[in-house]
């Protein structure tokens, strides 16, 4: 598609940084890219930023212990009498904030979930659905099908761009913080 591979290593990685970092920028038309490359910029929308980094999506260091906790659990499967403890780098990671951690991760599943569905109920293609609820969850801007990096939101109707913009609120603002105040133990003394 780019005369040189230089090319093709520039506009890649501007456009996997721009999804990490949820810039919402976008140097090229990716969707017309092979669909390995869409596919690794389709996984990058679930991860966002590193922790402490306002970007969206999941975060690096839940992702990675997500998938420490996994193994740590199939050890204890193997071994159900052994002492093992969770960690990363050097630091050990406590069975509640994993818990915490797998929590924030189910909800944020179930976030793109029920956003996905309520696009789909607009008249909208699974593929659009589930890329509007990625991108407006994970707060990244441009995604695939009718909301590519050529296209916009503005076709959606009045009741889906609100869900939108919850989603993209409830997103930005690391979900537990957002969904919180739905729960009647918030709102007791």
């Amino acid at each position: 598609m780019y005369q040189s591979l230089g090319t093709c290593f520039r506009f890649a990685s501007f456009q996997a940084a721009a999804i990490l970092t949820t810039t919402g920028y976008a140097s090229a038309n990716f969707e017309q890219w092979p669909f390995i490359a869409q596919s690794v910029l389709f996984i990058l929308m679930f991860v966002g930023g590193c922790s402490g980094s306002t970007g969206g999506g999941i975060k690096v260091i839940r992702i990675l212990t997500l998938f420490k906790t996994a193994y740590h659990e199939m050890k204890h499967l193997i071994h159900p009498r052994g002492v093992f403890s969770l960690k990363i780098g050097s630091r050990i990671i406590k069975k509640d904030i994993s818990y915490a951690i797998a929590g924030f991760f189910f909800l944020y599943i179930a976030m793109v979930l029920m956003v996905t569905f309520i696009v789909a109920l607009s008249g909208q293609d699974i593929l659009t659905a589930a890329a509007t609820a990625l991108a407006t969850v994970g707060n990244i801007g441009p995604g695939f099908g009718k909301i590519g990096p050529a296209e916009n939101y503005a076709f959606y109707p009045a009741f889906v761009k609100w869900v939108l913009c919850f989603a993209m609120l409830a997103g930005r603002l690391e979900l537990y913080t957002v969904l919180v105040i739905f729960t009647p133990a918030f709102w007791r003394r």
